[in-house]
């Protein structure tokens, strides 16, 4: 009886699975232009951190209205984080194949891949949720780095686990095509959204509604 009940614990996760299913469609759709990927990403982050607290709607009307709204902030902040992650990949493909590198650049290397990785981490959560200028959203991304630290550390293991986990076989990749980037994207949302909750708290901004505050005035 339990079993087919519409509220049982197993509808609720056949309809969270659908749910992540149809968000990474539309994630993969509106990325295709490629210049959309930032807008697109801050739409999903907007629909993940509401089915954090289980605040969704309709996933595609939400997806839709977030992509329009966060579009001019999501492309530009696309448009600097891409390059940025494409010098980061250059830097490893030089140091890699080179047969001798000197121990700073690797130092080097190792601090900018962090602090890019910082500021992807939580830079399109914080476009998602609140208004801000582009310096203010990577000084804050850096600024909520540092003062949840281990926080933010454990959440680059869990996406590097789930990474690695994506990328372990063909299978596993298939899989991680269907549901791949809305699974990580899902599990950001979850830690990031807490800690954007205390900070609003210790902060008194408002909080839970759309794009509302700041978290660094």
């Amino acid at each position: 009886m339990g079993l087919f009940n519409i509220n049982s614990g197993f509808w609720r996760f056949v309809n969270r699975a659908l749910d992540v299913l149809l968000l990474n469609f539309l994630w993969i759709i509106f990325s295709l232009p490629i210049i959309t990927i930032g807008a697109s990403t801050c739409a999903a982050y907007y629909v993940t951190m509401k089915m954090v607290d289980e605040e969704e709607g309709y996933v595609g009307r939400m997806f839709v209205k977030a992509f329009k709204e966060n579009f001019k902030q999501g492309t530009i902040m696309w448009l600097f984080t891409a390059p940025c992650i494409y010098a980061d990949y250059l830097i490893w493909q030089v140091i890699i194949k080179s047969d001798d590198v000197n121990f700073m650049i690797i130092v080097g290397a190792i601090l900018y891949t962090a602090v890019i990785s910082v500021i992807i981490l939580y830079s399109y959560p914080i476009i998602a949720r609140y208004r801000n200028s582009l310096k203010n959203i990577i000084k804050n991304s850096v600024g909520v780095t540092l003062l949840y630290f281990k926080r933010t550390v454990f959440l680059l293991f869990l996406v590097a686990l789930e990474l690695a986990i994506i990328f372990w076989n063909r299978y596993t990749m298939i899989a991680g095509a269907l549901i791949g980037p809305e699974f990580i994207i899902y599990t950001i949302s979850g830690i990031a959204k807490r800690i954007f909750q205390r900070i609003e708290r210790n902060n008194n901004t408002p909080g839970g509604t759309e794009n509302s505050g700041t978290i660094n005035q």
